[in-house]
């Protein structure tokens, strides 16, 4: 089974960030298979990973490649399929906040950090699930690039993650 499959069935919240990730890491390699066997696939060891996986894994990523061109998400966006995803989180969130007592304190928790998400995408963003959602994403790009997180930041992130992880709880 594929990661992203597997995180599908698992936790529908990573699902989605693994799906951003894929979404840069495609951006970043200008869209060519061949860049992402180079730089990728060719330093995992072969005793890590069958060569059977290896080629699913890469007709899967041909596969992405080629939805994110007919999407015309070159340079930014996110899959329409991915970005379904999110609005039945924002659905289940919306269901969640007038039924169940449990998720409207973690929620609320979570409201002036979602706030101020949104105001500082100044219009890009205005569900709160998907600014929950690029807050863990913005963190994990912050992280990669080796940037200090402040502690301020990585207390919004945490309501943002225990938002989405009661959505995804929720999702099965």
């Amino acid at each position: 089974m594929l990661l992203a499959d597997k995180k599908k069935q698992e936790n529908i919240s990573e699902y989605i960030i693994y799906m951003y990730q894929t979404e840069l890491l495609i951006r970043n390699f200008d869209f060519d298979i061949n860049k992402i066997k180079a730089h990728v696939f060719n330093n995992i060891p072969d005793n890590k990973m069958a060569p059977a996986i290896k080629e699913e894994i890469l007709s899967w990523y041909e596969t992405v490649i080629a939805s994110m061109k007919s999407e015309g998400l070159e340079s930014e966006g996110h899959l329409s399929y991915v970005q379904k995803e999110v609005q039945k989180l924002s659905d289940l969130s919306l269901k969640l906040l007038t039924e169940d007592q449990n998720y409207q304190l973690v929620f609320n928790s979570a409201r002036l950090a979602i706030r101020e998400n949104i105001v500082s995408s100044e219009g890009l963003v205005s569900d709160p699930i998907q600014a929950c959602l690029n807050g863990i994403f913005g963190l994990l790009l912050a992280r990669m690039n080796g940037k200090e997180i402040p502690e301020e930041t990585m207390e919004q992130i945490e309501h943002f993650g225990n938002v989405l992880s009661y959505l995804s709880r929720q999702s099965k």
